[in-house]
């Protein structure tokens, strides 16, 4: 499979439209020279491929001139832009409930990226994994869900706030700046994963709207629509997956390729096709453990060095500041 076998809902093209149109730019513009078919967003069964998706997300801020949009796309979106998934969520008995609608269905909405959840420790923790490299992307679709899921937290709980904390898998915007005051939660990037953290207790909440029959009818109608989607392979989850079960170090991409049972030039291939490299990965998936160790951890940074895999701290060292521009000390 390559890119084009990873798509989206065109249900998410309307809110997209919405935005420009709210600032007069209207909808022949906007889709001008651009494989889109006119009024697509409005059949629930339509899809346009993650190529599409980008060339829109880059026409999108380019029309606007504002990368940051993608919290505004969120917060604008009704739960009804989330197709028969929405329903079945809302009307889900508890927050848990409904949060293992949305892994088990997420497919229904978009193959670009998977929906992962889990309990460590207090937290509980909604992950999005990239199915292929977004790069410049990244931020507009991972902010805009992350928002829409806070925003829809929020119809279905009103009394209670959800969001504990946010972890993003790319480096801070210069936009952000802008944004952070309006964000009242710690929010991490440069990290492994891109992360909405709220604690565990919150799972068992009963949600406003609990209708077990409706529920059930959206489920069913989920079940048909998983049916009529391909699931693209998770390679680049594969990839990690296997890079974080190896001990004393990480594995070089021969050993990755021989426990994914194919020859290192096929998964240096299939990882092209994705827009990414071995190297690119192991860099990320680095990148982001050391953030993480250095903003979440009191390790020192000869152990952090040591757990990632380098053979002393100055090497490290050098490798950190090419990624994020600082020494490990001046991060922390």
């Amino acid at each position: 499979m390559t890119a084009e076998d990873y798509t989206l809902s065109a249900e998410y093209l309307g809110p997209m439209l919405e935005a420009l149109q709210k600032r007069g730019i209207d909808e022949q513009e906007a889709l001008a020279g651009l494989d889109i078919e006119p009024g697509c967003w409005r059949d629930p069964k339509a899809r346009v491929t993650a190529l599409t998706f980008k060339r829109f997300s880059r026409r999108l801020v380019e029309l606007t001139g504002e990368p940051w949009i993608g919290w505004e796309l969120g917060a604008s979106m009704p739960l009804s832009s989330h197709g028969f998934l929405g329903y079945a969520a809302m009307s889900s008995n508890t927050l848990g409930d409904a949060i293992e609608l949305a892994v088990k269905f997420f497919r229904t909405r978009g193959t670009i990226v998977q929906l992962e959840a889990f309990v460590e420790g207090e937290w509980a923790v909604l992950q999005l994994n990239e199915m292929l490299s977004l790069g410049e992307h990244g931020p507009l679709l991972t902010e805009s869900l992350f928002s829409s899921f806070h925003f829809m937290g929020l119809q279905l709980m009103p009394d209670i706030e959800i969001l504990g904390e946010l972890r993003f898998a790319y480096p801070e915007p210069a936009y952000f700046s802008r944004l952070r005051p309006m964000i009242p939660v710690p929010i991490y990037f440069d990290c492994a994963y891109s992360q909405m953290r709220f604690p565990a207790e919150r799972l068992q909440r009963r949600l406003r709207f609990a209708d077990p029959r409706l529920a059930q009818m959206a489920a069913a109608q989920c079940e048909q629509e998983m049916e009529q989607i391909k699931a693209p392979p998770a390679l680049l989850g594969q990839v990690r997956r296997v890079m974080l079960a190896g001990s004393g170090g990480f594995p070089g991409v021969e050993e990755v390729a021989s426990e994914m049972h194919m020859s290192s030039r096929t998964l240096k291939r299939k990882l092209q096709q994705l827009g990414t490299s071995y190297q690119k990965l192991l860099d990320d998936l680095r990148k982001g453990l050391a953030v993480e160790y250095l903003t979440q951890s009191g390790r020192s940074v000869d152990d952090i060095a040591l757990a990632l895999g380098y053979s002393d701290a100055s090497n490290f060292a050098r490798a950190f500041r090419r990624w994020t521009g600082k020494s490990p000390s001046d991060y922390r």
